[in-house]
């Protein structure tokens, strides 16, 4: 992904796409539910389809076709026994009305509130967005918000958070919470990071795209089916300076069904601490990002424990080979590895 080729960067591209003052915040819709059940036997003419078969035609990831289904339960409506799951024509058009409509700007859980009601029969019938949404006002159909690092700097610096967090929460909605921030947040945050320019009192362009990557975080837990309470718990030691990438980590896991939760590196003192916080919470894992304070103390408790897997992630992160302690570079590895070892 290209990056700013100088610090001013971001305020040079304050006016690249249109301006969006009002968002609403993305969410599992009241009352959307499952599309209506059909029967292969009643599906109009066409074979059903394939998870990849859908993403290709859609032009979207598998992995957002499985969110889709997940979160707003729009996903195959029909299903055999021992068969892989498909996709009917009825829930192509519906998935396609989804897509058309996030194109078009509207927040993610109207749309699928949207789409849940679009009747293929009879498309007339649908609802627009706006009656969807509960009588809450909608802008009118726009081309899709244009979503790259730069575009999102520049919004910050403005600043204009609700479309920071428009722009963010789109990327959330067609990629997930981390590829969101590894594509999207953190390459801002560094251009933000380069300009040698002041703010004025009471902007401050990166804590608005921190206050917007955490809303999404809060969105994506909040709308997760809760985990299973004999699951355990995965703990995300971090410091400071890892603390938002910690609880994009933990927005992953609960993508993926897994409850976790973000532990303060510096409030966390010696290895009595540490195994206090792993029966407190029926941890089953520990993940500490980079090289805080006492790291390797913390590390080494836990796996003379012998019933908790550690994971370190970064390239900074202690030198340790003990029994139970994996290694993981990135923060998708870590989410990935962290969840198989939970649903284990």
């Amino acid at each position: 992904m290209e990056r700013s080729a100088g610090p001013s960067a971001p305020e040079d591209a304050a006016d690249i796409g249109e301006r969006e003052r009002s968002g609403t915040r993305g969410g599992r819709p009241d009352g959307a539910g499952r599309a209506p059940k059909r029967s292969r036997a009643h599906a109009p003419g066409g074979a059903p389809l394939t998870v990849a078969a859908v993403a290709g035609r859609l032009g979207v990831a598998a992995s957002t076709l499985r969110t889709w289904d997940r979160r707003y339960g729009l996903g195959p409506s029909a299903h055999e026994a021992g068969a892989h799951r498909r996709y009917s024509p009825d829930d192509v058009a519906r998935l396609e009305r989804m897509r058309q409509l996030t194109l078009q700007g509207v927040a993610p859980a109207d749309a699928a509130r949207a789409a849940a009601a679009y009747d293929p029969a009879d498309p007339t019938a649908a609802p627009p967005p706006e009656e969807s949404a509960g009588g809450r006002h909608r802008p009118e159909p726009h081309e899709r918000v244009l979503v790259d690092p730069l575009s999102l700097a520049a919004a910050a610096v403005e600043p204009d958070p609700p479309r920071v967090q428009r722009m963010f929460d789109q990327e959330v909605g067609e990629k997930g919470i981390v590829r969101a921030w590894t594509t999207l947040a953190k390459p801002a945050l560094s251009m933000l990071g380069q300009r040698d320019r002041s703010d004025r009192p009471g902007a401050d362009p990166e804590a608005v795209l921190v206050g917007a990557v955490l809303a999404a975080v809060r969105d994506v837990v909040a709308n997760e089916p809760s985990p299973d309470g004999s699951t355990g718990t995965a703990l995300l030691c971090a410091s400071e300076e890892r603390r938002v990438r910690a609880h994009v980590i933990g927005g992953g896991l609960a993508e993926r069904g897994v409850r976790a939760r973000v532990l303060r590196a510096e409030q966390v003192r010696g290895g009595d601490q540490v195994l206090r916080a792993v029966e407190e919470r029926h941890a089953r894992v520990l993940a500490v990002l980079g090289s805080p304070d006492g790291a390797e103390e913390l590390v080494r408790t836990v796996s003379e424990r012998g019933d908790v897997d550690v994971f370190l992630l970064g390239s900074d992160a202690p030198e340790l080979w003990l029994p139970n302690v994996h290694r993981v570079r990135t923060p998708m590895a870590a989410v990935e590895e962290i969840a198989a070892v939970m649903h284990g």
